[in-house]
C-alpha cells in the first residue's frame, strides 16, 4: 500500500500544451513538464535528473525532450534517458482527458 494517496488534479485549460510542444505546469508544490504528442498528453517531473534543468522548456522531437541546459534526452512516455537507459528515470505521472479536460494523477 502506498504511503501517499494518489490525487487526481485538474490542469487548467490554458496550461494544456499544443501538439508537439511542452510547457511547465505547477500543481500545488509540484512542478511538472507537460507534453502533447500525437494527441496524447504526458507529464514528467520538470527537473532533469542531471542538473535540474527545466524539461518543460526543452525541445520536443517526437516522444523525446531535450533538456535545455545540457542536452540530456528523455522519452516523455517512460521517463527513460534515450542515450543511457540504465540511468534513473524521470518520474512520470498519468494524464487523462475527460470531456475535453486534462487531469494528472499525483501521488
Amino acid at each position: 500500500m502506498s504511503a501517499h494517496p494518489v490525487r487526481r488534479c485538474k490542469i487548467a485549460a490554458e496550461q494544456a500544451p499544443a501538439e508537439g510542444a511542452g510547457t511547465v505546469v505547477r500543481i500545488d508544490d509540484t512542478m511538472l513538464a507537460l507534453f502533447r504528442v500525437e494527441g496524447r498528453c504526458y507529464a514528467l517531473d520538470n527537473a532533469c535528473p542531471h542538473k535540474g534543468g527545466p524539461l518543460g522548456e526543452g525541445q520536443l522531437q517526437g516522444h523525446v525532450v531535450t533538456c535545455p541546459w545540457h542536452g540530456w534526452t528523455w522519452d516523455v512516455r517512460t521517463g527513460t534517458n534515450v542515450r543511457m537507459p540504465s540511468l534513473k528515470k524521470v518520474a512520470c505521472y498519468l494524464v487523462t482527458e475527460q470531456n475535453g479536460e486534462l487531469f494528472v494523477e499525483l501521488g
